[in-house]
């Protein structure tokens, strides 16, 4: 088996190198040393993983600082998903062998039913023949047997299929089960990173042979960074799962609703021009703009929140990676003109 990126071991000069790196990496951005933390630092100044590498690269274009709840999410996304990926390949499998176990029954069974049909045959032309006394005796004793013996097959049959079922039903819940947890953020209940990544390449695929309309909003908390220290990680938490929720009741149809990365979230818009975009974004926007928040605890009421936004709609010829960068770069836009606006490729809405 290969090892995992992951949990690959380096040579003793290069990971001493990369040690006293990591830790200045952490240090910079006022990141403790805690394993996941420090794992991530170590992975990303050694350049080891180049999608790592370029999403912490990408978070401190836009950001200029890490948290550690960003590495953390970023941990389960990147050294995590694999595993899951692993039980979920077992499952299916044995829902393979499940339905090989079923077809070997029924073939049983209708060889049974074949051998039966075929004794029913042979006396029937016993009777043709005018037997005697104690031929019908043996033709009756015979049909007692096989009749016998049918059913017997058949009782095992349906107790074997109804065993079959329910273990289907067991599997296929597992497998869901599953491929939620593969697919969804755990925090927020959007979908996550890796399914986002699967969706967006879906739909350019699509688009390169029509000509639907294609868009993504890329949103960001604004200042989330300055709020988690104020108030904590966990209040911090509950606001991305506020925005996550938002955002959930603001999108319908056929809108991919995902958590991109720490505060950062993605939808994605099929069949949805720049300007129909758009709307969805200002109806994100001031929906979480009007979200009041307020400290349990202590009853007091919490600094409002506001997102910034990036548009953009695919163009013909876009990648999955080009589309991206638009709709990242207008995010962009949006923070180096103040935050709390949406930005598009061609419009810049100060909200």
């Amino acid at each position: 088996m290969q090892t995992p990126n992951c949990l690959k071991l380096d040579k003793a000069e290069d990971a001493r190198e990369w040690h006293t790196k990591a830790i200045e990496f952490l240090d910079r951005s006022n990141i403790p040393a805690i394993p996941v933390c420090y794992h991530m630092a170590y992975m990303y100044v050694s350049q080891r993983n180049q999608k790592l590498t370029h999403i912490i690269d990408t978070q401190l274009k836009t950001s200029d600082s890490l948290d550690s709840h960003f590495l953390l999410h970023l941990f389960e996304s990147q050294c995590m998903d694999n595993t899951e990926s692993d039980r979920l390949d077992e499952h299916l499998a044995d829902l393979h062998g499940l339905l090989y176990k079923v077809l070997e029954g029924v073939t049983n069974s209708c060889d049974h039913t074949e051998h039966f049909n075929e004794t029913l045959l042979q006396q029937t032309r016993a009777l043709d023949a005018n037997p005697s006394l104690k031929d019908l005796q043996g033709i009756a004793n015979t049909l007692l047997e096989a009749t016998t013996e049918a059913m017997q097959s058949n009782r095992l049959m349906r107790d074997h299929l109804q065993s079959a079922e329910q273990h289907s039903l067991t599997l296929q819940s597992e497998v869901k089960k599953l491929r939620d947890e593969i697919s969804i953020d755990a925090l927020t209940g959007l979908f996550n990173r890796r399914a986002l990544n699967k969706r967006m390449q879906e739909l350019v695929e699509e688009q390169s042979d029509a000509e639907t309309p294609f868009s993504i909003l890329m949103l960001d908390i604004d200042h989330f960074k300055q709020f988690n220290d104020n108030f904590g990680h966990m209040i911090g938490d509950e606001v991305i799962r506020r925005v996550g929720l938002i955002m959930k009741d603001a999108v319908g149809g056929e809108a991919f609703p995902a958590r991109f990365g720490g505060e950062e979230f993605t939808v994605l818009l099929p069949t949805t021009d720049i300007d129909n975009a758009l709307t969805v974004a200002e109806s994100i926007h001031q929906s979480i703009g009007n979200m009041v928040l307020v400290k349990r605890s202590t009853k007091e009421k919490l600094p409002s929140i506001s997102v910034s936004v990036g548009a953009a709609s695919f163009h013909h010829g876009d990648s999955f990676e080009t589309l991206l960068e638009r709709a990242d770069q207008a995010l962009y836009q949006a923070k180096e003109e103040g935050r709390n606006r949406i930005v598009s490729e061609t419009i810049n809405a100060n909200m």
